[in-house]
């Protein structure tokens, strides 16, 4: 069963690793991503601390039956996030092409993104 597990998982990699690699689109750096991540973490927990809310039963209630509280993200984590996001941009920046195309234009503003967000959040 472990030998089984690992080839899944080697395999599951080798996925992620040729998707992202397919067409020779840019991706984002996963350890970027992962910095903006701890980064964010880093200062919610701060927040948190800086009003007196280290151990609420509200915070107990988001974390699972035997995991831990502290974020751990894992490299297929890291790539997988940084995926989403990039077609998660790619989507957006289309979108917003289409209706300033529509409209006319040729630069995508701010008005555009405003206009497409909210079906792009739904969609994601």
């Amino acid at each position: 069963q472990f030998k089984y597990r690992e080839e899944a998982k080697r395999q599951f990699e080798i996925r992620i690793t040729s998707a992202m690699a397919d067409n020779n689109t840019p991706t984002l750096d996963p350890d970027l991503i992962g910095a903006i991540f701890k980064h964010i973490w880093a200062r919610k927990a701060h927040e948190r601390e800086r009003n007196g809310i280290q151990n609420t039963d509200a915070l107990d209630s988001e974390v699972g039956a035997g995991t831990s509280k502290k974020n751990r993200p894992t490299s297929n984590s890291l790539k997988l996030s940084s995926e989403l996001l990039r077609i998660f941009i790619t989507e957006a920046v289309q979108r917003a092409a289409t209706i300033a195309e529509a409209e006319g234009g040729t630069e995508i503003e701010a008005t555009h993104v405003e206009r497409i967000l909210p079906q792009l959040l739904l969609d994601f």
